[in-house]
């Protein structure tokens, strides 16, 4: 089965988790694209690489995908692709593109939120609710890289992929 690895992907700790996770998904039998891993795009030596180019490429790879990844987070690209992914599934073929699979391993998701107190001492992670229905109304949210895998081993296995 193929999957697109979303999520931010810019500062070196999310690169180096983003590869990580890419290879324990390819152990696991997966075939990943991870967009820090495409070089015609992610060469920043480059100046012929364009916003266009960028998009081209990562639209490309989401319609060779049968599953999105989406690291919840509040990146407004891996959101943009959740959501493109959702649309091919729901509104163009739902036995070639199987939607999208939300990953919050974000600790302060751990944390129930405390109603008297609001704003920035209010310590629970805010989620948009657009993003996380989304992904509730298409494969789900798991909370661990272990329960990723076992998740994408069960839709690989009642699809058949």
């Amino acid at each position: 089965m193929r999957v697109y690895l979303g999520g931010p992907m810019f500062v070196a700790a999310e690169v180096r988790y983003n590869l990580w996770l890419a290879g324990e998904l390819r152990a696991a039998g997966f075939e990943v694209y991870c967009p820090n891993e495409s070089e015609p795009i992610n060469d920043k030596t480059r100046s012929d690489i364009t916003a266009r180019k960028i998009y081209d490429a990562d639209i490309a790879a989401l319609e060779h995908a049968h599953v999105y990844i989406c690291q919840v987070s509040e990146d407004s690209g891996t959101n943009w692709e959740a959501g493109y992914m959702d649309a091919l599934n729901k509104h163009v073929d739902p036995h070639r593109y199987l939607g999208v699979l939300g990953l919050a391993t974000d600790i302060r998701l751990q944390q129930a939120p405390t109603p008297e107190r609001t704003g920035v001492d209010n310590q629970a992670f805010y989620v948009n609710s657009f993003i996380v229905g989304g992904m509730q109304s298409s494969l789900g949210v798991v909370y661990t890289e272990d329960d990723l895998v076992a998740e994408l081993r069960e839709i690989a296995a009642r699809t058949g992929l």
